[in-house]
């Protein structure tokens, strides 16, 4: 699969584009620039690596350099300044040295780039459609019609292969296109705004529909998005843009909980964090300790607790790793059942276990369907992380996880 690499990338649109540079060094920002040289500043010496398999989305209000990037990324268009590269199965390619002819090549073998309105051929058949970039490739029509075929199957479209595209609803002309760049079979897919035109049952239709491909394809994605709940619910990692520039990289989880700027602050402000933060973010940490405590019977416990941990009514046994053997409540044993079990029988003498990346929004449902008793949350290992009550998960809801603030 593929690796990019992105170092100190500059993108200046207009005549003598070295003139913005000394003034880029004196602190100037884009609009300062443009109104002194009639330059446009489109990427500020951008630097990222993007692993193999990652889902990775560049996100920003419109003009802040979010498709520009995107497009130096494949050399659309020429960086002013810097390199990228792209490594595949150990083999690293300079892009920004590439001659035309080795950079259609890799364009037509390595890369897939979907935009927003995928132009499909009316005249053609959604699997003549799909079967394009292997035409281009010169595979035999035999051969492409099959792997058509095979891929239109795996976006549930197959039964439409014989038809033409402006027969078709618009979400299934864009799942027709995401089935073309599937079909070339390019380990890197770029994505700009491809789900941005459509209503939102569709759009969240096709963000499912593409979350579920890349489980059962392996693909290293690019995406681009001005919408964050998009980035938050598709990124394995989100880089967020403002005026050229990456202001923050990192998980969807730590640009919820620690936005670096005002202008991220203001992007997470009002968005859904309980399909991103985990339990981990909102665990409750709790003291342990060798001694039982006073009244809980553990003489004919088997295996014997090496440590215990005790909050909001909740004992919490633990075994030599620390993790948890057994629970209790006003001295009554509890069952244990994961968020992930079936709880269609659960009654109130139950405390739900929750996995380290078990989200909000799953343990909410969770305890919906169960009693409303403190949530022991894990680390990855197993261990202990903490506990959880109502409290805490109002906390993830309101101030996405921020516990310094919200004290």
């Amino acid at each position: 699969m593929a690796t990019i690499g992105v170092e100190h990338v500059y993108k200046v649109f207009g005549e003598d584009p070295e003139q913005a540079f000394p003034l880029m060094e004196q602190g100037k920002g884009k609009a300062e620039i443009q109104e002194e040289t009639g330059l446009v500043v489109g990427v500020q010496d951008v630097s990222f690596r993007m692993e193999s398999g990652a889902l990775f989305v560049i996100m920003g209000l419109s003009g802040s350099g979010k498709s520009t990037l995107l497009r130096c990324i494949n050399r659309l268009i020429d960086p002013t300044r810097g390199r990228v590269y792209l490594e595949f199965d150990g083999e690293r390619i300079d892009v920004t040295s590439l001659n035309k002819s080795e950079l259609r090549e890799v364009r037509e073998q390595k890369i897939s780039m979907i935009f927003q309105h995928f132009a499909l051929f009316p005249y053609r058949t959604v699997v003549d459609n799909v079967a394009f970039p292997l035409e281009i490739q010169g595979v035999d029509k035999a051969t492409r019609r099959e792997k058509g075929m095979e891929i239109l199957k795996l976006v549930g479209l197959d039964a439409w292969a014989e038809s033409y595209p402006p027969k078709l609803s618009g979400g299934m002309q864009q799942r027709v296109g995401l089935a073309r760049a599937l079909a070339s079979e390019a380990e890197l897919l770029l994505m700009d705004e491809p789900f941005s035109a459509l209503d939102p049952l569709i759009r969240m239709h096709m963000q499912a529909e593409l979350l579920n491909l890349r489980d059962r394809v392996r693909r290293t994605i690019l995406f681009i998005s001005h919408d964050l709940d998009e980035a938050l619910k598709l990124g394995d990692r989100i880089a967020i843009m403002e005026a050229g520039r990456i202001v923050q990289l990192g998980t969807p989880e730590e640009i919820i909980v620690n936005p670096k700027t005002e202008y991220v602050a203001n992007f997470v402000e009002h968005a859904d964090a309980t399909g991103v933060l985990t339990v981990t973010a909102v665990a409750k940490q709790v003291e342990v300790t060798k001694e039982p405590p006073k009244g809980l019977g553990i003489s004919r416990m088997d295996p014997q607790p090496a440590a215990f941990a005790e909050g909001d009514g909740l004992v919490i046994c633990l075994d030599a790793d620390g993790k948890p053997i057994a629970a209790y409540q006003d001295e009554v044993a509890m069952d244990f059942k994961y968020v992930t079990d079936d709880l269609t029988t659960v009654g109130d003498e139950t405390v739900l276990l929750a996995e380290h990346d078990t989200t909000l929004k799953e343990l909410m449902r969770a305890r919906l369907a169960t009693s409303k008793n403190p949530v022991i949350a894990l680390k990855e290992d197993g261990g202990l992380d903490g506990i959880i009550t109502g409290q805490e998960i109002l906390l993830g809801v309101l101030e996405k996880g921020r516990k310094e603030e919200a004290e």
